[in-house]
Order: structure tokens, then C-alpha cells, then sequence
């Protein structure tokens, strides 16, 4: 009987690895195609390869125990004139809005899920506005956070109804007129006597959109904190002052139970990465959780720098804007080369997610975007047009997201011997991706993973495949951060 017991135990304990192992052999892989003639747009594949035996070096290789960043999320900012575009639509055609929503927003469409919006106004809202224009009122009594359109709340709250993992990262583009120097929150710069309560507006601001209800998850000092343009909400705020703020506000989120929201700091080009970024969380290393660049100066290898500095601190790409008549398969190749494939960098984003007209400037005598900045997607009361922005974004976000929307993964180690390709892999629980840009011709690949090959066809375009295979990224955890790009 004792002989029994123990002989059924054991292949119950075998029974137990053998499930928990998962084996990658024999696998189906699934996936999605972008051509770059745009024949295919996500299309899924048909000739799904499968893992098998197989011997020699391959073409590209997967190294799921070599794991890099936490990836944060994808996505663009919702401004007052996206949301009113989408508001728009919403009144017009509820079901093209319905659709626009699911398109982009669940793992079903694009996987979208990281929002950065304005604190009050910015280049794309139709007038000035702050939410506290009481001049003089340093203690906010006055603060009103509907002061925003009611437009851009309902309009969160729909994509957080689509999507419940959704998270919203918030920054100001100008303090309130009164506490600048020029009294306009057109440039200029904030006064040294309101360093100390302009925090209290950034602790408000977290309170206020809260309680909206909305999931913030976020909050950046300042927009482009050396750009002082007067023609459109802006201030430049230095390194220094800018640490001194986000100490000070990240004891007021501590103190109000909103330890969970972080601060991420500069929130500018990559060409001052050196001179901007690393004095200031050298002033305020508690207060950063990440740092924020924007793709309009310099190279995305000047990231380097920080990274070498501060390697445990996540960078975020939280702005490029498309330019209205660019060519499509350019601009793809770009964003993927520079932005979604950029080293060490958690999130992807681009600058308004809905444009009407062409990303045309709404704010009175603005010269920002000049012609346009296109939005990752084109969106008026009657069509919904997807840029080429939201299709090579996807590929990424499908990647790192689970299927359910709920966990988001991490970069793993990935390597090609064609310089025609760039690829990039994900570990998200025990789903596996590979993203790989083809910017040559249709080239057959073997793919290596966890010991067993696989052979595909890609299409010149963006390709992503998925599969099942034993989670070792996560058991082993060898952290190994790259810099350069």
C-alpha cells in the first residue's frame, strides 16, 4: 500500500513539471503582418510555423534568460482637441466611436495603453486656460479641475471602460499665468516665489483627476521644460528648480496616500539628455521614477549617457509627432529604428492620439506643428483613418501585452545576423514575441528559442509572432541593462 502511494505520487509530481514546463516543441506560432505597400495592415498570418528539433546557429536567435526593462506601455496624449475629435464622432456615429475605441485601445486592435494628458491647456486646446486662474491664490482654494473641457473627461472614462489596464500620465504645459514671470501662459518662465506652491497645484491636479474616476498613474513637473514659446502655453523651468519641485511634490503625493503615482522628470529632447537630465536626478534621486524624452533634438543614442548614469531609473518616450505628406514606409522604419526598439526605454509614444485636421494647431495664433502634426489616427465625424503611427505601435504593444490585457512584459534579449532586419523580442508570462522590420525583400529566416528552430517567410514590413513556451525569463531574472541604441 505504502509502495502504491509513493509510485502514484510520483507520477503525479511528474505530471505537475511536465504541465508546468510547457514545452516550446511543436508549438504553433501566431502572428500579424504590415507590408510595406500596405497590402497587408495586421493581417494575421497563414503559415503558421511551428518549433521543431533543430541544429546549427540560426538566423535570429531568442535568449529569454537574458531580460532587460519592464515595459510600461504605448500610446499618445489626449489632448482638448483629440478628445473633442473623438467627441465629435462619439455624437455622430457611436458605433464607428464604439470601434475606434476597441481598434485601438484592447488587444483585439492596437493594445494602446499608456495616455499622457495636459494639465490644463496646451498648443492643442481652442483657448487659455489653467485650473486655478484666481490670480494670487497660493493656497488653490480656488483650484477647479473642471475648468477642463467636459469633453476630455468622458472621453477617458470611455477608453477606461474599454480598457480597465489603461494608465494616465498628466503634466502641465504652463503653471497658471500668475505664477509666471511674464503674467501669460504663453512662455516665460515660473517666479522663484512660487516654487514652493506650485507643487500644491501638482498635488490638486492628481486629487482632481482622480477624482474623476480616471486611473492616474503619473505626473511629469513640466512639458518641454526648456521651451519658452509665446505663442502657445509653455515655460522653461532649469534642471535644478525642476528636482527642487519634484522633492517637494513627492512628499505632498506621500503624505496624501498617492504614493503610487510617479514622478518622472525633464520630459524633452534627447540632445540635452547630459546637461538636463542626470544634474537633476542627482539633485532629487528619491523623487524620479523615470525620465521622459521627446524625439525633436539630438539622437536617441544620447540616451546612453543617462542609462550609464542611472541604470535602475526606467526612461520614458513620451513624444514625436508624424509630419502631415510624410511617406508611410519612412516614417515606419524611423519609429521603429529610433523609438519603439530605442534601448532601456519603457514606454512608446507619439503626440496627439486623434487629429481632425491634420494635427493643425486649435490654439488662437500658434506656430506650433507648423503644416500639421499628423495623430496616430485621423478621426472626423464621418471616418476613422489609422496612420502609420498606430500600425507599427501595434505590432509592439500586441507583443508585450498579454492577451487579456492585463500584464505587460518584459524586453528579452534578441539577435539577427542581417542588417536588413531589426528585431526584438518580448517575455510576457509565458507568451513569447518576436517583432521583427524587414526594410529589405521577402527573406525565409530560421528563429532559435529555448533550444528548437523555426523557419519563416518575412514579408518586407513588420512582422510579430507569439507563442507559448516555458517561463524561465521570469525564474531566472538575469537583469542585464543595455546601453546605446
Amino acid at each position: 500500500m505504502m509502495f502504491f502511494n509513493e509510485f502514484s505520487l510520483f507520477f503525479v509530481l511528474v505530471a505537475c513539471i511536465i504541465s508546468w514546463i510547457q514545452p516550446v516543441h511543436g508549438q504553433a506560432i501566431s502572428g500579424i503582418v504590415t507590408s510595406s505597400d500596405q497590402s497587408q495592415l495586421l493581417q494575421a498570418i497563414t503559415d503558421a510555423p511551428t518549433f521543431a528539433s533543430g541544429s546549427g546557429s540560426a538566423d535570429i536567435a531568442i535568449d529569454e534568460t537574458t531580460v532587460y526593462q519592464q515595459m510600461v506601455g504605448f500610446g499618445g496624449s489626449i489632448t482638448d482637441s483629440a478628445a473633442l475629435a473623438m467627441n465629435n464622432l462619439k455624437n455622430a456615429n457611436s458605433a464607428a466611436y464604439n470601434k475606434l475605441l476597441k481598434d485601438s485601445f484592447t488587444t483585439e486592435g492596437a493594445a494602446l495603453n499608456y495616455l499622457r494628458v495636459p494639465i490644463g491647456a496646451s498648443d492643442f486646446s481652442s483657448s487659455s486656460y489653467s485650473l486655478d486662474d484666481t490670480s494670487g491664490d497660493t493656497s488653490f482654494t480656488s483650484f477647479n479641475i473642471s475648468s477642463a473641457p467636459a469633453y476630455l473627461f468622458s472621453t477617458l472614462a470611455d477608453i477606461y471602460a474599454v480598457n480597465p489596464n489603461v494608465k494616465i500620465h498628466i503634466l502641465p504645459w504652463s503653471p497658471p499665468a500668475w505664477m509666471k514671470d511674464g503674467n501669460t501662459m504663453n512662455g516665460g518662465s515660473l517666479k522663484s516665489d512660487m516654487v514652493s506652491s506650485y507643487p500644491t497645484y501638482l498635488l490638486k491636479a492628481v486629487q482632481g483627476f482622480k477624482a474623476k474616476n480616471l486611473p492616474i498613474a503619473a505626473i511629469s513637473i513640466q512639458n518641454e521644460p526648456q521651451n519658452s514659446n509665446p505663442t502657445y502655453p509653455s515655460c522653461t523651468i532649469d534642471a535644478s528648480t525642476q528636482a527642487t519641485l519634484a522633492k517637494s511634490l513627492r512628499s505632498l503625493l506621500d503624505s496624501n496616500s498617492l504614493t503610487d503615482i510617479k514622478i518622472i522628470g525633464y520630459e524633452h529632447n534627447w540632445d540635452d539628455t547630459s546637461s538636463y537630465t542626470i544634474p537633476m536626478v542627482d539633485d532629487a534621486p528619491n523623487a524620479f521614477e523615470g525620465v521622459a524624452f521627446h524625439c525633436y533634438g539630438g539622437q536617441v543614442s544620447e540616451t546612453a549617457a543617462f542609462s550609464a548614469q542611472f541604470p535602475d531609473i526606467p526612461m520614458y518616450q513620451t513624444e514625436c509627432a508624424g509630419t502631415t505628406g510624410s511617406d508611410w514606409w519612412t516614417d515606419v522604419q524611423w519609429y521603429v529604428n529610433n523609438l519603439w526598439s530605442a534601448n532601456n526605454t519603457a514606454t512608446g509614444m507619439m503626440w496627439i492620439f486623434a487629429s481632425a485636421d491634420n494635427g493643425i494647431s486649435p490654439y488662437p495664433g500658434s506656430n506650433s506643428c507648423g503644416d500639421g502634426c499628423r495623430g496616430i489616427s485621423t478621426v472626423t465625424t464621418s471616418t476613422v483613418t489609422f496612420n502609420q503611427e498606430y500600425y507599427s505601435m501595434a505590432h509592439f504593444a500586441r507583443a508585450f501585452t498579454s492577451d487579456d490585457g492585463s500584464t505587460l512584459g518584459k524586453r528579452i534579449q534578441a539577435s539577427g545576423n542581417d542588417s536588413t532586419f531589426n528585431v526584438v523580442a518580448y517575455a510576457t508570462g509565458d507568451k513569447y514575441s518576436l517583432v521583427v522590420l524587414n526594410s529589405g525583400g521577402s527573406s525565409q529566416k530560421s528563429i532559435s528559442f529555448q533550444g528548437k528552430q523555426a523557419t519563416f517567410t518575412f514579408p518586407s514590413g513588420l512582422t510579430t509572432l507569439s507563442w507559448t513556451g516555458s517561463n524561465t525569463s521570469t525564474k531566472r531574472m538575469i537583469k542585464k541593462r543595455r546601453i546605446g541604441a
